[in-house]
C-alpha cells in the first residue's frame, strides 16, 4: 500500500501549490466601457435666433415681400435693398404705379410726381396719401420684423430642414391688426386700411409661421395669419399669407438718389 501512497503525494501537491497561486496573485478590474460621446442639445428656437442675427450682422441684402389678402383685394409685393451706410431702398405699390423710398436712422424720403419729398402724415388729408405717409415713416428694416416674429413663435420645431412655429391669440391679432401698418418687412405686409382710421376689430385670430435657413443664415419666413375683422359693422372672415425671401448677403449693391439723401441729411 506504500507504494501507491506515494504515487498520489506529488499530485496533490501540484493541486495544492496551484490553488494558493490562484489565491495570492491580484485580479487586475476591468475597464469600464467609454461613454459614448452624447450629441449636442437640440434647440430650434435658439438656432433661428442665431440665424435671424447673422443677417441682422450683414452689410448689405436684398430682399421681396409678398402678401395675399384673397378675396378681391389681391397681392402687394413690396421689394428692396440694404446697403452701406445703413440705407434701404425700397421699391412699393402705390394705388395707380410704384414708388421708391430711401430710409436711413429713421429718416425716410419718398417719391411724388417725379420728385424727392419727405412726407409728412399731418399735412396730408384722411385717405390714401395720409396711410401712405404714415406707412413711409414707419419704415424699417425687414430683418427687425423677422427678428420679432421669431421670437412671437411658439413650439419652434425643425422639420424637414425648415423652422416652423404657431401663433397664440395675442400675436396673431396684433399682427393681423393695422397698428403700425407699413412696418411689416419694410412696408405693405400689414394691409391698407385706406383711411389711417380706427383699426378694424380682430376676433379667432391665429396664425403660423415657417422659417428657412440656409448655411445658418436666415433666407426666408412664410407666415399664415387667419380670424375676423370688424368692416364697418361687418364681419369679414380674413385669411392672410405674407412670404418674405432674402438675397445676396454681403454681395447687394445699388445707387443711393442724391436728391434723397439730402433730405435725409437734414
Amino acid at each position: 500500500m506504500k507504494p501507491k501512497s506515494l504515487r498520489f503525494i506529488p499530485f496533490s501537491l501540484v493541486l495544492l501549490a496551484t490553488v494558493t497561486a490562484q489565491e495570492t496573485t491580484p485580479v487586475t478590474p476591468a475597464e469600464p466601457p467609454a461613454t459614448p460621446e452624447q450629441p449636442p442639445a437640440v434647440n430650434p428656437a435658439a438656432d433661428l435666433t442665431a440665424a435671424a442675427e447673422k443677417l441682422a450682422a450683414a452689410t448689405s441684402y436684398a430682399w421681396s415681400q409678398t402678401t395675399s389678402f384673397g378675396g378681391n383685394f389681391g397681392d402687394r409685393t413690396t421689394s428692396g435693398k440694404k446697403g452701406s451706410g445703413g440705407y434701404l431702398l425700397v421699391t412699393m405699390p402705390g394705388r395707380d404705379q410704384e414708388f421708391q423710398v430711401l430710409s436711413r436712422k429713421g429718416k425716410a424720403a419718398m417719391q411724388r410726381d417725379g420728385a424727392w419729398i419727405v412726407p409728412n402724415p399731418d399735412g396730408e388729408e384722411q385717405g390714401a396719401g395720409r396711410w401712405v405717409a404714415r406707412m413711409v415713416q414707419n419704415l424699417r428694416e425687414p430683418i427687425t420684423d423677422a427678428k420679432d416674429l421669431a421670437a412671437k413663435a411658439k413650439d419652434v420645431k425643425l422639420e424637414n430642414g425648415s423652422f416652423r412655429g404657431s401663433l397664440d391669440e395675442a400675436a396673431a391679432k396684433e399682427l393681423m391688426s393695422f397698428r403700425g401698418m407699413g412696418r411689416r418687412g419694410g412696408g405693405g405686409g400689414g394691409g391698407g386700411g385706406g383711411g389711417g382710421g380706427t383699426p378694424p376689430e380682430v376676433t379667432g385670430a391665429s396664425g403660423s409661421v415657417t422659417f428657412t435657413v440656409t448655411d445658418g443664415v436666415l433666407t426666408g419666413y412664410e407666415m399664415t395669419l387667419t380670424g375676423r375683422m370688424n368692416f364697418n359693422g361687418e364681419d369679414r372672415d380674413v385669411n392672410r399669407t405674407t412670404k418674405v425671401s432674402f438675397t445676396g448677403v454681403d454681395s447687394t449693391t445699388f445707387d443711393i438718389p442724391e436728391a434723397a439723401a439730402g433730405l435725409l441729411a437734414e
